[in-house]
């Protein structure tokens, strides 16, 4: 299933950004040649970049998105209900929105919008 990542611009507003699909994520529009693979997401796992070339740089789980793994991994954001929130705690705010399924999503914004 594909789910489609919107930047969220004040009150009723948002720009597409990107989506995901089958553990992919793409930037730009997702017609056309102008989407573009910018990494992958699995299991809880996000990677920037594809292939051999693809490096571990965060990780989504129970609505929460981490950057770093292990030991060394914080939480920078959350997803719930098609919002995307940046921050942790009382000091959230809402950066983005979606259309889909909660773990692209959180992949998706890991590489799209949070920290990126």
């Amino acid at each position: 299933m594909k789910t489609d990542i919107y930047i969220h611009e004040g009150f009723m507003g948002r720009k597409y950004v990107g989506y995901c699909k089958d553990g992919n994520i793409y930037s730009g529009t997702s017609t056309g040649w102008s989407a573009n693979m910018i990494g992958e997401y699995k299991n809880g796992e996000v990677f920037y970049g594809t292939g051999w070339n693809k490096k571990l740089v965060g990780g989504y789980k129970n609505g929460e998105v981490y950057e770093g793994s292990g030991w060394n991994s914080k939480t920078i954001g959350k997803y719930k209900d098609g919002t995307i929130y940046s921050g942790y705690g009382f000091s959230t705010k809402i950066v983005a929105n979606y259309d889909g399924i909660d773990a692209g999503a959180a992949a998706a914004a890991f590489l799209l919008l949070l920290n990126r």
